[in-house]
């Protein structure tokens, strides 16, 4: 599609309620031919809406204790002692999985059910971070990664990141939304963002990716002040939380307009690093045009690359966008624009979606020779 990244989650319209659960009882599932058993009051993973999470107290969730991981992140094998795979394989070019792993935002068990409705990630010796993908306009925007998900990331020393999904106007976006989410007390601090870092610390998982595609309408239009708050809530975000991975999407300008620029460029640079050259947020996904035709001649990456380096950033905290969403290993890409020359790249390698391998398939069998 012409837009940036959406969630494309289904779900059922429901929010995570704080009302007092029922007996505990058992029923037999409708969808389930096996008539296999599940139980009425199965915990579930997290999701909110921004005046959903500020009014999320740990002491008042009742599925608290399945809701965190208690994997401590594992130390890697340093790459400088690792063999490589290949002469040409370059070693500070790092790899993020954009993944779906649970078929919805909302209704997810927190260390699974009675049946393989899951994306069961296999490969995590190849990749640098997980971002948990999710968040819709029906269900909730901000979703934590499900506690399985973050234990298996760190058993393997991968940090795991949940999302903050702001959707498209056309996707059910709503500015107040991103207004609740950018509000600032006199006294400077970000009530969400405080918000964020306690979810995060409380689960024990390692930051957030926000994706800011919300563009406003004609009465409340997105405009360059909310660039500015947005700046600020991740270096506020930072400071109270140094440790905290922030990812952010090459989506909302400086100028506070959508214009995905698929290249790190003078409009977005400021979510990298402020004016007087503090940092801002830990890395950027770069949108997946770079590797279109029609922008080719633009050598996006390259361009990407220099500006980093003139900025004093390093280029292999951008990650050069990869949609294989719709086509997975069939996509097209223009690897040609993602070498910088011999055995380097200009940038990080983002990919989009690789749980295509399991939502294409049609059984396991299918999803592993995926």
């Amino acid at each position: 599609m012409a837009l940036g990244l959406c969630a494309c989650q289904g779900g059922n319209g429901a929010s995570q309620g704080s009302g007092e659960k029922e007996k505990s009882s058992y029923r037999v599932t409708e969808e389930n031919e096996n008539q296999e058993l599940v139980m009425d009051n199965q915990p579930e993973s997290s999701y909110w809406f921004p005046e959903e999470l500020l009014e999320w107290e740990p002491s008042e969730d009742e599925d608290l204790e399945y809701n965190i991981s208690h994997v401590p992140l594992a130390s890697r094998v340093d790459k400088e002692i690792l063999t490589p795979v290949n002469e040409t394989q370059n070693k500070d070019t790092k790899v993020m999985a954009i993944s779906i792993m649970n078929s919805s935002t909302s209704g997810n068990a927190p260390h699974g059910l009675n049946s393989a409705d899951c994306n069961i990630f296999t490969y995590w010796q190849y990749v640098d971070e997980l971002v948990y993908w999710g968040g819709s306009s029906g269900e909730g925007l901000i979703v934590p990664p499900s506690p399985d998900v973050t234990d298996l990331g760190h058993k393997n020393g991968v940090p795991v990141i949940g999302t903050v999904f702001f959707p498209q106007d056309v996707a059910g976006g709503k500015m107040e939304w991103l207004d609740t989410f950018l509000q600032q007390k006199e006294d400077g601090s970000f009530p969400v963002a405080d918000k964020l870092i306690e979810v995060a610390q409380t689960y024990g998982f390692d930051g957030w990716f926000i994706n800011q595609e919300t563009e406003g309408a004609e009465e409340r239009p997105l405009n360059e002040q909310d660039a500015v708050k947005m700046q600020a809530f991740i270096q506020y975000l930072k400071k109270q939380a140094p440790q905290m991975r922030v990812v952010y999407y090459d989506s909302m300008t400086s100028e506070g307009k959508m214009d995905w620029q698929n290249a790190l460029t003078d409009k977005n640079t400021m979510f990298l690093q402020d004016q007087e050259g503090n940092p801002v947020a830990d890395e950027m996904f770069l949108n997946f045009w770079w590797t279109e035709e029609e922008l080719a001649s633009q050598d996006l990456l390259a361009a990407s690359e220099k500006k980093a380096r003139e900025l004093g950033i390093d280029p292999y905290d951008l990650y050069a966008g990869v949609d294989i969403q719709a086509d997975g290993y069939t996509t097209p890409i223009r690897w040609d624009l993602f070498e910088s020359g011999k055995d380097s790249t200009h940038t990080s390698l983002g990919i989009y979606c690789p749980n295509w391998a399991y939502t294409s398939a049609t059984g396991l069998d299918e999803f592993h020779q995926n």
